[in-house]
């Protein structure tokens, strides 16, 4: 036997065996690759709906495609259209159950005051009308091209509620707290 033969040992002095004597286990190598894609979408989703949750939070009204009709059908309801611009408010009322003509005399316009708009007169015109017309409660707001944001919040808050005060008791009347924004087509 040339080359000075024998057994060759493994490096580490094992011969496939363990201190027992016992077959070593066979090296075991994991692929996560299919797990972290698992959890990378799962991670994805739950980011999703958290986001949705505070979405969900923000009380709005978004318009929806519908066969039913959003203009009032009774004679105690109307929906007023309300177009905001530098000239002020421009106040106008639609319904199905009232006559053009009445409709028509509640058309008005507002004009600013002091250089802001006058919304103290916005809300007393919306309580004369919620008077006449109790079960209304939905104002579409048009604004302006370029509009601050700012005179958009101050017309919903003008148009959501008023102090009255009935019998010597002051309480809070809702006038028209739904608002649905909407654009003027060009």
């Amino acid at each position: 036997m040339s080359g000075g033969g024998g057994e060759v040992e493994e490096e580490g002095g094992s011969s496939g065996s363990n201190v027992f004597g016992e077959e070593a286990p066979a090296s075991v190598t994991l692929n996560l690759t299919a797990l972290m894609d698992i959890l990378s979408n799962l991670l994805f989703f739950l980011l999703a709906a958290f986001g949705t949750t505070i979405v969900m939070g923000i009380n709005a009204t978004v318009p929806v495609q519908s066969d039913k009709s959003s203009i009032a059908d009774t004679k105690q309801t109307v929906t007023a259209g309300v177009s905001i611009g530098k000239g002020g408010f421009d106040v106008s009322l639609v319904g199905n159950a009232q006559t053009p003509e009445e409709l028509d005399r509640w058309r008005k316009k507002i004009p600013p005051r002091g250089g802001d708009q006058d919304y103290a007169a916005f809300t007393a015109y919306l309580l004369s009308i919620k008077q006449t017309y109790p079960k209304s409660d939905t104002m579409i707001l048009t604004p302006e091209s370029g509009m601050d944001y700012e005179v958009l919040v101050k017309s919903m808050d003008a148009a959501r509620e008023t102090d009255v005060t009935v019998s010597g008791v002051s309480r809070q009347l809702p006038l028209f707290p739904t608002v649905v924004l909407s654009t003027v087509i060009k």
